[in-house]
């Protein structure tokens, strides 16, 4: 009988056979061994049962535990990997601190980002063509340069 752990333990388990596997699995999807949608699907898979198991909480607090049994050694290197405790996500909640001068900041802050948020859609707006004279400045205003990347989307 198949386990979880049978087919994890087939699954690369240090740098170079990562780099190893990944070369392979491209080579074989570059030269029409594999189908490149139907990879690119199973890829996304794996992915979120990666991403699943990495977050999960019971598991975290596991993780944590195991590395207390090493006791004293603040880096524990098991194959090749080194493993240790850190502080992740620390958040600071500033409006408890009731400082008047914080709060004056983070208005000015969130009005200057709207104002921005505007010009930009105001920016975006010019036709590509042309451009526009800004009444203030004088200064000649074209339309800011778009780029993007094209990739195939993946919805599990």
């Amino acid at each position: 009988m198949e386990t979880a752990i049978s087919t994890l333990s087939v699954l690369p388990s240090n740098r170079d056979q990562i780099k190893s596997f990944s070369r392979q699995l491209k080579d074989e999807i570059m030269g029409g061994s594999l189908d490149p949608l139907k990879t690119l699907v199973h890829l996304k898979f794996i992915e979120k049962m990666l991403a699943d198991i990495l977050k999960d909480e019971e598991l975290d607090e596991l993780f944590i535990r195991e590395l207390a049994l090493y006791g004293n050694e603040k880096v524990v290197e098991i194959a090749g990997a080194k493993l240790s405790l850190m502080e992740a996500g620390t958040r600071y909640d500033y409006e408890a601190s009731g400082d008047p001068k914080w709060f004056d900041l983070k208005k000015e802050s969130t009005e200057a980002s709207e104002r921005l948020k505007e010009r930009e859609k105001f920016l975006q707006t010019i036709p590509y063509d042309a451009g526009v004279v800004d009444p203030d400045t004088g200064v000649f205003i074209t339309r800011p340069p778009k780029t993007s990347k094209t990739k195939v989307k993946c919805v599990l």
